[in-house]
């Protein structure tokens, strides 16, 4: 607040010189004490109403929003079938104990590889071992009894031709000797399966593969009363998936091959005599389908039930990278067209379908009705509802909105083609 050489008061910012401040002061002499002081309020009012500049301030609205739109691309694209399933092994074998006993040793560490015939299992032979001496005895005493059972019934058809027997004892001495031949053979019988018990007493790989954890420990009983599970070896190289072609795709398939001429000169699942059709795979998480493999096997009926078609799918897996019980991805390509692709990014969705930002003549934002086709990378194609000449808006797309104003600027060639 500033004051004059009188003690009158005027607001900071305003000389006695002013003509507000003067008519102030004019006022003031002519009036009583109390007059004076309401009159030094107004004089505050006038002179803020007097101290406003014909220039004051004017709101201005914020510039609209900068969006990065770049033309759908035109490029050859290849049409891919998508399906997911399960890596399977190409072989699995449970190892159980055949035979009752006490596990003696474990011949290998989980996980590693063995090889066909590798010794992994022992179970106690003593048992097993004393079955087999007693059953070669067996064998031994019936061909005793069968060599005296012979040589008797030699004996008796001499004398029944002399006439010194009946063939009543003829016929005795000979069944004496057939009973000793079953003897002969039950006991060579009993010998063969007591090889074959202690032959179970060594568990050997039926097949080449990593073998897991053993899931029985040296000492316990294996094999009482019910096999015993001992060991998983798993062959996962080649892998296979198994997967459901949907019963349109199928249909589709078979005209595409018709059309080509194939329905007659090829098996099912190949694209040329000898050549079966060729996939890829794709891991959980990853964008590129990196393993190359072909179809195995086409299942010769559909499945009535969920109106799917087997079909299993073979990968080498040379690396083993394609470990059974894996998701995976696995798509075949089918005919390469050109076709119209935006970035996948600039496609947004609602519950009506998928749309996007488009910028018009005037700059302004429309939402854009599209229909997709296949993802390529990172682009999509888009098959309805763009032109080449569209400015669709692929970066900056949360700051558009369907009528409002922006500042576009073109993506660059290179960041475009990229």
């Amino acid at each position: 607040m500033n004051s004059n050489n009188r003690g009158i008061p005027f607001p900071i910012g305003m000389t006695i010189d002013d003509p507000c401040v003067r008519i102030a002061r004019l006022r003031l002499h002519r009036k009583s004490q109390p007059a004076r002081r309401l009159l030094v309020i107004l004089s505050f009012a006038l002179t803020a109403a007097c101290g406003k500049s014909d220039k004051g301030n004017v709101y201005a609205p914020p510039p609209p929003p900068e969006v990065i739109v770049a033309h759908p691309q035109t490029r050859s694209v290849t049409r891919y079938l998508t399906y997911t399933g399960s890596i399977e092994a190409s072989e699995t074998v449970e190892l159980q104990a055949r035979v009752a006993g006490f596990l003696r040793a474990v011949n290998f560490k989980p996980g590693q590889r063995v090889k066909r015939n590798d010794l992994l299992f022992v179970i106690d032979q003593r048992e097993y071992q004393a079955n087999l001496d007693s059953a070669k005895a067996l064998v031994d005493s019936a061909k005793a009894t069968l060599d005296l059972a012979q040589t008797t019934l030699e004996r008796a058809q001499q004398a029944f031709e002399q006439g010194g027997t009946s063939d009543l004892e003829v016929r005795e001495k000979k069944a004496a000797r057939d009973e000793a031949k079953a003897s002969l053979d039950l006991a060579n019988a009993r010998v063969e399966q007591a090889r074959l018990d202690l032959e179970y007493c060594e568990i050997r790989a039926p097949i080449e593969g990593r073998i897991g954890k053993n899931l029985v420990d040296v000492g316990n009983l294996v094999g009482r009363g019910e096999s015993t599970l001992l060991a998983e070896i798993v062959q996962p190289t080649p892998a296979f998936v198994s997967i459901d072609v949907s019963e349109a795709d199928v249909l589709q398939i078979r005209r595409e091959r018709q059309r080509n001429g194939e329905a007659t000169t090829t098996e099912p699942g190949q694209v040329a005599p000898g050549e079966w059709r060729p996939c890829e795979l794709a891991l959980a998480g990853e964008t590129d389908f990196r393993e190359k493999g072909r179809v195995d096997y086409v299942n010769p009926r559909m499945d009535t039930q969920t109106g799917t078609l087997l079909v299993r799918t073979r990968f080498e897996n040379t690396d083993e990278r394609l470990l059974p019980g894996l998701f995976a991805r696995v798509r075949f390509p089918m005919s390469s067209s050109e076709s119209l692709t935006v970035p996948e990014a600039a496609l947004l969705s609602d519950q009506q379908g998928r749309f996007a930002m488009v910028v018009n003549d005037k700059d302004e934002i429309e939402a854009r009705r599209v229909r997709i086709g296949t993802l390529d990378g990172t682009v999509r194609v888009v098959e309805e509802g763009l032109k080449p000449e569209d400015r669709v808006v692929i970066l900056g797309v949360l700051k558009a909105r369907p009528g409002a104003k922006v500042a576009p600027r073109m993506q660059e060639p290179a960041a475009a083609a990229h």
